[in-house]
């Protein structure tokens, strides 16, 4: 009786300390994604750049991928000049921890206007790293998680980043 007790208790300190953490922050992540209003874009104000903002695509779509030298609006017809664009606005990347479990993080981007310091728009994902066992996985592969999701057009779960876009639906041109 004594031998099984201490077996039992071996196996259940092994699965508790190899993924105790990871069950944990899946439950947490879930709570986390669930909350209405915690994940996705949130456009508090649309903009309309005028002429100045705007620079020609280039014939070459090769050169856009060289230099990250613009944002694309109105269905990639009409491509913003960063530079100009970041001496009136500004985009911020935040990154904090929500959870030690796991760790679960939240990752923000945010536009503001410069002139006001009013934030225009941001968007926000979650991210679950899965505990401390997913982090030594071999070959780099991990098991992390994150939100929001939607589906594909096989009816399947994926995950899509809040961020993509954020620009596009933030500004227009007048």
């Amino acid at each position: 009786m004594k031998a099984y007790t201490w077996f039992l208790i071996l196996i259940v300190g092994s699965f508790t300390g190899c993924y105790g953490d990871s069950v944990l922050s899946n439950l947490l992540f879930d709570k986390y994604c669930n909350e209405e209003g915690r994940t996705g874009q949130f456009i508090y104000e649309r903009v309309g750049l005028g002429d100045e903002y705007f620079i020609p695509i280039p014939k070459d779509r090769r050169e856009l991928v060289r230099v990250d030298n613009g944002f694309f609006i109105d269905d990639r017809k009409l491509l913003i000049d960063k530079q100009r664009f970041m001496q009136d606005f500004k985009i911020n990347w935040v990154k904090k921890t929500l959870s030690q479990i796991g760790p679960i993080y939240i990752q923000e981007k945010i536009i503001v206007r410069k002139s006001d310091d009013t934030v225009l728009s941001k968007s926000v994902n979650i991210h679950n790293q899965k505990g401390w066992l997913a982090k030594g996985v071999i070959l780099g592969i991990t098991d992390r998680d994150s939100c929001p999701k939607r589906k594909n057009e096989y009816d399947q779960l994926v995950y899509s980043s809040s961020h993509y876009g954020l620009v596009r639906n933030t500004f227009y041109k007048k």
